[in-house]
């Protein structure tokens, strides 16, 4: 019969120390964008500026938490590029659909006065 050899790292009876430090990292990043966040919000009057900020703030922090809690930062580029390039395209329709729902809700304001 094969003898099948054990590889263990830790010791027999001993806890390995967890590794969270990238836990607490990913925790104070994504607490310094909040803060930001709260920073611009009572700091700058209500604009589409300001907004565009926020937008892309919390895009950032989504892009992050998939990157850190889901792993994706360790997959293949070709896994990446297939879930980025449907997501960049996707915010690029929203981007067009409000500006041309802007645009036909002022003509149709402008017909009607």
């Amino acid at each position: 019969m094969a003898q099948h050899a054990t590889h263990d790292t830790v010791p027999t009876g001993e806890i390995p120390k967890p590794n969270t430090a990238w836990i607490w990292r990913t925790f104070w990043i994504i607490s310094a964008i909040t803060a930001l966040e709260f920073v611009i919000a009572y700091l700058m009057p209500a604009s589409t500026f300001r907004n565009s900020i926020f937008i892309i703030l919390t895009i950032f922090k989504a892009f992050f938490i998939v990157a850190e809690f889901m792993h994706l930062k360790h997959e293949t580029k070709g896994l990446i590029w297939s879930i980025l390039i449907p997501m960049a395209l996707l915010i690029w329709l929203l981007v067009a659909l409000i500006t041309e729902g802007s645009y036909i809700g002022e003509a149709v304001q402008n017909l009607i006065s």
